[in-house]
């Protein structure tokens, strides 16, 4: 056999070889369409971190905090070992973060005005762009108690998010006083809200924030409803983190009323999920 007689044989193997590769590879690709694959996660619309603290992860009884990613370098006196998985109580599966307010230590003047706090933080780090400027923060809270409506914010439990400088973004939650509030950028500890709405106790509302990189505002809502917008100027475009925290006055405190106790309400945290999109989504 010649050497052009091989070169012919080896180029026709060749194309044997290419053709059988397409074939398979359109074979893959069909298959793939027949199963139902899911599409890769775009761009402009990726889920950064959600839960519903369900089994194999959590389980009933464990502390919250180093389960996860949830940051267990809290400091005692915002009691870290208070947060809970429970399945007593779930807005949608079995297990839900349940924080019993006899279970929160007082801090000795540390958290002024509130004499306790728990703070359970999720972090994130991560940097938002342009192609997902708009961030969703979403939880389900309730606010478990057999007492009356207080005068004041003697028992509440919310959700926040913190920049890259150390501000918080966005506070948004449930309140002793029969109320749903949420707060100016980077408030101060014990401010009064900047919206509210009525709520009931021992029911379940989604709670939302939307922080807007592009406009750098934030906006809330209950179970869907605008509650209002704020202007939040941080420079930073960093999400640094996400958390939920619980707040008490002391015991008899006028917020609450003579005779109040923390020990009368429980704050149930469930199906926390932060995500980000495109403005234009």
């Amino acid at each position: 056999m010649t050497n052009s007689t091989k070169a012919q044989g080896t180029g026709t193997a060749l194309t044997r070889t290419f053709r059988r590769g397409i074939l398979v590879a359109l074979a893959i690709v069909a298959g793939a369409v027949s199963l139902g694959l899911a599409k890769p996660v775009q761009a402009d619309n990726l889920t950064l971190y959600a839960t519903s603290f369900e089994p194999p992860v959590f389980k009933v009884g464990d502390k919250l905090l180093g389960l996860d990613g949830w940051s267990a370098a809290i400091p005692p006196f915002l009691n870290p070992d208070a947060a809970i998985i429970t399945g007593a109580a779930a807005s949608n599966r079995k297990q839900s973060v349940e924080v019993y307010g006899g279970d929160l230590i007082g801090s000795d003047g540390a958290t002024a005005p509130y004499d306790a706090v728990g703070s359970y933080r999720r972090p994130l780090a991560q940097e938002i762009v342009a192609a997902q400027s708009r961030v969703h923060v979403d939880a389900d809270l309730l606010l478990e108690t057999n007492q009356p409506k207080t005068p004041g914010e003697f028992f509440s439990l919310t959700i926040a998010a913190r920049s890259g400088n150390g501000e918080t973004l966005g506070e948004v939650g449930l309140s002793s006083q029969g109320i749903v509030e949420a707060f100016r950028f980077n408030v101060d500890p014990g401010a009064e809200p900047d919206f509210t709405a009525p709520i009931r106790f021992n029911q379940w509302y989604r709670i939302s924030m939307l922080l807007d990189y592009v406009n750098r505002t934030t906006s809330y809502y209950l179970d869907g409803r605008l509650l209002g917008t704020v202007a939040a100027p941080s420079a930073s475009n960093v999400l640094s983190r996400v958390a939920l925290v619980v707040y008490a006055r002391p015991d008899g405190d006028s917020t609450g009323g003579a005779g109040s106790q923390r020990a009368n309400y429980t704050a149930r945290f469930d199906n926390l999920r932060v995500r980000v999109n495109s403005a234009h989504n």
